[in-house]
């Protein structure tokens, strides 16, 4: 683990930064701090960018989102989402004959994101009685707790049903340490009682392999593994999902851990407490920075001109 003031530091030895969005580029309501500078000078540098959101939505959705708040695509090549994963491979499953998981499915989740695979021939029940597979996208509203769930994944496991987690992440946190609970909570305690999870999306090294293959036939060339770094603020997502894939790794320490760790990287103490962390849960980054930033120096001259 090596800790780095800016982004500067490293990049150079990058051809393709695979960016987290939600604890990296914003927090759900506004963009971090300098991170459009950040953003503008990774360009510069002729850098390739894929986002790779733990969302469960089409990435279209996404981009929306970041348009509106004025992260447009001049920014960045490509946006995979673990919902657009989810809608790829059952679009495969509809074009299959169904052969994996059926055609009636039962919904966990916000309104928002109920139109995931509504273009897709698949039939929403009502009744979990009469679904082949449960979809979840998580919770209802941002104070909503697991209690709200326990009927439907309780019922889900009487009838034995394969459950579809397409946001594995368990929380998020806004830029003001508000938490809000994610799919990956509901899938988590499926399985406490034996229920069959299918997780879309980090730290599993299938939407890696998507997003790689999806930029590698857009720019018709290869991109080496030892030339890719994945920038996240989850450690049991982005940066375990980063070793999963054997891709070097930056740990954001102001995303989801922001509560936890308010780290001042000349501290020697707050860095302690960072590595501290990292190795009672075995998931090692192997570069730490507070948040995504270029470098103080190099952005007061960037702010200048």
């Amino acid at each position: 683990m090596k800790f780095i003031q800016g982004i500067s530091q490293i990049v150079k030895d990058y051809d393709l930064l695979i960016v987290d969005i939600w604890g990296v580029i914003h927090d759900g309501n506004s963009p971090y701090p300098d991170i459009i500078e950040t953003l503008t000078y990774l360009r510069q540098q002729q850098k390739k960018i894929i986002l790779l959101s733990n969302a469960p939505r089409r990435a279209n959705k996404v981009k929306e989102v970041l348009e509106k708040m004025k992260i447009t695509d001049q920014y960045y090549d490509l946006i995979i989402s673990s919902g657009e994963l989810v809608h790829h491979q059952l679009k495969k499953n509809s074009q299959q004959n169904y052969n994996f998981f059926g055609k009636n499915f039962f919904y966990i989740g916000p309104n928002k994101d109920q139109d995931l695979i509504t273009d897709l021939n698949y039939q929403l029940s009502s009744k979990i009685s009469e679904a082949d597979f449960v979809l979840t996208t998580g919770f209802d509203h941002d104070q909503s707790q697991l209690s709200e769930k326990i009927e439907f994944i309780l019922e889900a496991k009487k009838y034995n049903l394969p459950m579809i987690c397409a946001n594995p992440d368990l929380i998020v946190v806004r830029q003001n340490g508000d938490k809000m609970l994610c799919a990956g909570i509901i899938a988590k305690e499926y399985q406490k009682i034996q229920g069959q999870v299918f997780y879309f999306g980090k730290p599993y090294i299938e939407i890696y392999q998507y997003a790689i293959t999806l930029l590698q036939n857009y720019l018709q060339k290869k991109i080496e593994h030892h030339k890719i770094l994945a920038i996240g603020d989850g450690l049991e997502t982005d940066i375990l999902g980063a070793n999963n894939f054997q891709i070097d790794n930056l740990f954001i320490t102001d995303g989801i851990l922001s509560n936890e760790f308010k780290v001042n990287l000349n501290n020697p103490e707050d860095l302690i407490k960072v590595e501290s962390k990292c190795k009672t849960i075995n998931i090692i980054p192997k570069f730490i920075i507070s948040k995504l930033i270029i470098w103080e120096d190099i952005l007061q001259e960037e702010k200048e001109h």
